[in-house]
């Protein structure tokens, strides 16, 4: 889409419209695939109508959300395509998290019905939310009534257009509950129609390893479907070595956190075209070895929070290109998309190395938070260089713009910190922990790395920073001698995997600034030093 084009009103510019042309043109080639199991275009595309007729007879449509919580399968993306194609949103849960947090969002979410299997069911929170069981005998013939034609506009509950939800993805919150940010068709044609053009080795096979939870898979399961490419899901029931040997991997995307992996990993696991990394700040240093034992691929550098559709902007590194060890360059924006360095009053801040904080306009922007209008207007802002109605998305990064239009990420301006790809609120995180009965006062903040391990594959915690973990300390409540292990097994149970702090230390005092704030600076020095002591876990 052209960055001055004007967003399209037909299902045909929907991504279910996109699909099902694309499975018109190459029905007999390989769609998607995990360990054994293997699906042409076509078929998945009948499995997908057949399980959007059943949606569509129970009464899902437009507007309507669909939680589903599968493991990385073939029925993962049928599932999906099939809320789609009946023209509702889909929540991703991933059934690896904690059951409290995914308790947290179905009751957010207020799903109309919950699609899972047998095995996941068991795990998953009492829920009122109707559960349909995949694998049960009652599905699997009520499906095989269905018509496995191509959907009709006219079948659904209304019509679908580019403005319905299309996904609805949780992300960190600083009040201590996950956010829903809702995006649609329309968005997210936007990114993945550039995606299928920008990198072609989606045309090739695509490996999918990341959490359907986290936007980063969008890429990863939609864009080879759009260029005539094969998904390849891995882990779960298949992604083995065997499988990779068969169908070689031309496209992965991955945060630079997954770069100490794949240098591990044989060299079937990476891509022979294009890497794509994003979500946390990426080091040339970090790169370096993987570019060394892969010198023909491109590795693209993509730039994105949810709130703006996976990515709105990239830079490329194209084989042989020379890459200084410090921060790579985040880039410059896709097509669509309109990127803004302000000041404190929403002025552009010109000239050469200008530093601001970066806004976003154009149409990669999400619709809002679910349910949160106060925050979606804290956050959604009217663009003032922009035609009425136009918004922008504050994203609370700090950037400096090189004179010839590159940006560079500094750092945030709130306390928003990305471990390993994830954004977190480290307020979610202190708000878990106040929750336990012995905790009086936390406090949780980004560990850096120590100076002799300057490859740590975590987010630095500011510019120049070595990479490092995420790191809490506490203050017990008079009369509890609660260790840092027990402390630990408490978020464990209520947070997902990448929120728990790698380091947990049960100290006297937190110590303050003269302002009487948390002193992080002083708090992340006397961890440092505790490492040792028994009260620390690491």
């Amino acid at each position: 889409m052209r960055s001055d084009a004007t967003p399209a009103e037909t299902e045909a510019d929907t991504l279910t419209g996109l699909l099902a042309h694309r499975a018109e043109r190459c029905p007999d080639a390989t769609a998607v695939l995990c360990g054994a199991e293997l699906l042409s275009y076509r078929e998945l595309d009948e499995r997908a109508n057949r399980l959007a007729r059943e949606l569509i007879a129970r009464g899902i449509g437009p507007e309507h959300l669909v939680a589903v919580a599968l493991e990385r399968s073939v029925a993962l993306l049928v599932a999906l395509l099939g809320v789609l194609k009946a023209g509702a949103a889909y929540v991703p849960m991933d059934p690896g998290y904690p059951a409290e947090r995914l308790d947290q969002v179905l009751r957010d979410a207020e799903p109309a019905l919950l699609l899972t299997v047998t095995p996941t069911a068991g795990a998953l929170p009492r829920t009122p939310t109707p559960v349909l069981l995949l694998d049960s005998a009652a599905t699997g013939l009520a499906l095989a009534g269905r018509s496995a034609a191509p959907v009709r506009d006219t079948e659904r509950l209304r019509r679908l257009r580019p403005q319905h939800p299309a996904y609805v993805i949780y992300t960190s919150g600083s009040t201590g509950r996950p956010k829903g940010v809702v995006v649609c068709h329309a968005s997210m044609v936007n990114y993945l129609t550039w995606a299928a053009r920008s990198y072609p080795s989606t045309g090739g096979v695509a490996l999918v390893q990341s959490s359907v939870a986290f936007d980063l898979t969008v890429t990863g399961l939609f864009a080879p479907l759009l260029a005539g490419g094969a998904v390849h899901l891995a882990g779960g029931r298949g992604g083995g070595r065997a499988a990779l040997r068969e169908h070689p991997c031309t496209f992965l995307k991955a945060t630079p956190g997954h770069l100490p992996l794949l240098d591990l990993l044989p060299a079937e696991f990476s891509p022979r075209r294009e890497l794509v990394l994003g979500g946390e700040q990426l080091l040339g240093a970090a790169l370096a070895g993987w570019r060394a034992r892969h010198p023909q691929a491109t590795v693209v550098n993509e730039y994105g929070p949810t709130e703006a559709t996976v990515g709105c902007m990239e830079y490329r590194i194209e084989p042989g290109a020379e890459l200084p060890p410090g921060p790579v360059p985040i880039g410059t924006a896709i097509d669509g998309v309109r990127l803004h360095v302000l000041d404190a009053r929403l002025r552009p801040v010109d000239g050469p190395e200008a530093e601001g904080e970066l806004y976003v306009s154009g149409y990669a922007l999400a619709r809002g938070y679910l349910g949160r209008p106060d925050l979606t207007a804290e956050r959604f802002l009217p663009c003032p260089d922009g035609p009425p109605g136009e918004r922008m998305y504050r994203t609370g990064d700090l950037v400096r713009r090189t004179a010839d239009g590159v940006l560079y990420y500094l750092g945030r301006a709130d306390r928003q910190v990305k471990v390993k790809g994830f954004r977190i609120e480290p307020a979610e995180v202190e708000a878990a922990l106040l929750a336990h009965p012995a905790v009086a006062q936390a406090a949780v903040f980004v560990q850096p790395a120590a100076p002799d391990n300057p490859a740590a594959p975590d987010n630095p915690a500011e510019p120049g920073i070595p990479g490092g973990q995420l790191a809490a300390c506490v203050v017990l409540r008079s009369g509890r001698t609660e260790r840092a292990e027990e402390l630990r097994a408490h978020l464990v149970a209520r947070l997902p995997e990448f929120m728990v702090p790698t380091l947990l230390t049960v100290l006297p005092e937190i110590p303050l600034t003269p302002g009487g704030k948390v002193d992080r600076d002083a708090l992340a020095v006397r961890n440092s030093l505790a490492t040792e002591a028994p009260s620390v876990l690491s």
